[in-house]
């Protein structure tokens, strides 16, 4: 009982130093028009994190999906956050697909990542945007975790590269997308922790799964932001 005491205390001290680092995301996110955080990590900590920053004219942002749950992911998510203040803070050309790739590059370095058979496979997935706040051209690049653009009724998946931010047996090159931001579109990105939730569907256990997490996105698109969150919620 002590132990559990102690752990769940540390665990909780760890919450608040991740929470922390999650909340400089606001600073840069009020840029835009209005948009919502959906996010209740399993076990205090969590392998999920958010991130965005504002250079010129320019708002990066992206959600990612570390490897592991809990401690090791958070320590993974830690990382991903401090890679991306070092690596957008240096970029006079933002492109999304070059700060994947250089992530990928520095992770493969942290980590010590040289294809060995002893070595950890850690990296993450990730959805990454860089809005041009005066042309509303959006550039998006993604490590296995697409995108999703709701216009006029229809959602358009962007997929990503099939291929993590990390070591990979089959490494490629990151791929991106343009996409002329109109007024109105609603974007989604996400990882995979509430389509992968599991409840009854006819007296049966079964995965919520990805095709009925973008069909209720598509039914309530029109609801403001706020509410759609409580009702994801």
């Amino acid at each position: 009982k002590q132990k559990n005491s102690d752990i769940t205390d540390s665990l909780n001290y760890a919450g608040k130093i991740q929470g922390s680092l999650l909340k400089n995301f606001d600073k840069s996110a009020c840029l835009m028009s209005d948009y919502f955080v959906f996010y209740l990590p399993k076990d205090i900590v969590s392998g999920d994190f958010y991130w965005g920053h504002k250079i010129n004219n320019k708002l990066v942002f992206t959600v990612g999906d570390c490897t592991g749950h809990s401690v090791p992911g958070a320590f993974m998510s830690m990382l991903g956050i401090a890679l991306l203040n070092q690596i957008v803070a240096q970029q006079h050309t933002l492109k999304a697909s070059s700060i994947l790739e250089q992530m990928r590059a520095l992770v493969k370095l942290y980590l010590g990542q040289n294809g060995g058979e002893e070595e950890t496979k850690d990296g993450m997935d990730m959805a990454l945007c860089v809005l041009d706040m005066n042309t509303k051209e959006l550039n998006y690049s993604g490590a296995y975790n697409p995108l999703y653009v709701v216009r006029n009724q229809v959602l358009t998946a962007y997929n990503a590269t099939k291929c993590p931010v990390g070591i990979h047996a089959k490494e490629l090159d990151f791929l991106e997308e343009t996409i002329q931001i109109q007024e109105g579109d609603r974007l989604y990105m996400f990882s995979d922790g509430y389509s992968d939730q599991f409840g009854m569907v006819n007296g049966r256990r079964k995965k919520y799964m990805i095709k009925r997490f973008r069909d209720y996105l598509l039914e309530i698109h029109n609801e403001n932001l706020e509410t759609q969150k409580q009702m994801l919620d």
